[in-house]
């Protein structure tokens, strides 16, 4: 069984889940979880888990996000996208490219968002999209995000073209509705894709060529578990130690061969072995003094890396 991830281009129509239950029944594996949900309305990047692979969801979910996307002015959806209930809200024709960047630029930087009502996030252990279809009213605390650019591409009323890179948790939704209300026109998301996470691109991605398969290179959408971190700091395990670190022991990170910048104290770094494959994501901390740790023990002050996920590729 191979373990890391596979990079997938998801289609308009399915949900995240529904692309999980194509790829266990095309692979033949059961272990395969997604990092990030995209929406059924939404295409683009989702980045499914195999094997050992579902392990690296806490490092690899919280990557920053690049979106296309075009939004409709003049109307608004309960779901703040064409999956909901469409009303006219305002003439989009009236508006000017000059108060379109005007009001995108409130939304650029650090940001407080409140998630759309139709949003998987949880409120008594609860998913605010089951409130929103019993019709219950749920009050929901806004967010802090990061929207690092907003770009306005394309004005033709009354479509609005944007591309947005913006940190994880962010919604694109939100921020096209709140932009409509800043104009008083309202706006929904018409189209949206997802053209990178992190490091990772669509154009790596493997295609959903229908019910029963992927279509194009998989070998290209695939990642072992030591390329998935490819944007982390590596330390290279010696054989000595490989054991060791397999069965979870903190390991003197003296003498060990970084590769990147130098360790710093409460980072995560990658721990490999010398064929390159992913022992642990380990901590760097700084000991107090402890001869057990493996390498020849540490004296206080000395760094060492605790591992606190591992992984086997057997």
């Amino acid at each position: 069984m191979r373990h890391g991830i596979l990079l997938i281009d998801k289609p308009q129509g399915p949900t995240s889940h529904d692309v999980v239950e194509m790829a266990r029944h095309v692979l033949g594996i059961r272990q395969i979880g997604h990092m990030g949900t995209l929406d059924p309305l939404a295409t683009g990047l989702l980045i499914l888990g195999i094997g050992e692979g579902t392990k690296l969801a806490p490092f690899l979910s919280d990557l920053d996000k690049t979106y296309s996307c075009t939004a409709r002015l003049g109307a608004r959806s309960t779901t703040y996208d064409a999956m909901g209930t469409i009303e006219p809200a305002g003439d989009a024709g009236n508006v000017v490219l000059e108060q379109i960047e005007a009001a995108a630029g409130r939304f650029r930087g650090t940001i407080e968002q409140k998630p759309p009502v139709f949003s998987a996030i949880k409120k008594a252990g609860r998913p605010l999209y089951d409130y929103a279809r019993r019709g219950e009213a749920v009050e929901t605390a806004p967010r802090r995000v990061r929207v690092y650019t907003l770009d306005v591409l394309e004005w033709t009323p009354p479509d609005l073209s944007l591309r947005l890179h913006v940190s994880s948790g962010t919604y694109v939704r939100s921020i096209v509705h709140d932009l409509g209300e800043a104009l008083g026109v309202g706006a929904y998301v018409s189209q949206l894709r997802r053209t990178q996470v992190g490091p990772f691109h669509v154009s790596d991605a493997a295609a959903i060529a229908d019910a029963q398969g992927f279509g194009g290179n998989l070998e290209k959408a695939w990642r072992t578990l030591a390329q998935a971190l490819d944007h982390w700091t590596r330390v290279r395990i010696p054989d000595r130690l490989v054991a060791p670190v397999k069965n979870g022991a903190t390991v003197n990170a003296a003498g060990l061969e970084v590769e990147g910048e130098a360790l710093h104290h409460d980072h995560l770094y990658a721990l490999v072995d010398e064929q390159e494959r992913l022992l642990a994501v380990a901590r760097c901390l700084v000991s107090r003094g402890d001869p057990s740790v493996a390498g020849g023990g540490a004296q206080r002050g000395d760094l060492i890396l605790k591992p606190v996920r591992g992984f086997r590729e057997e």
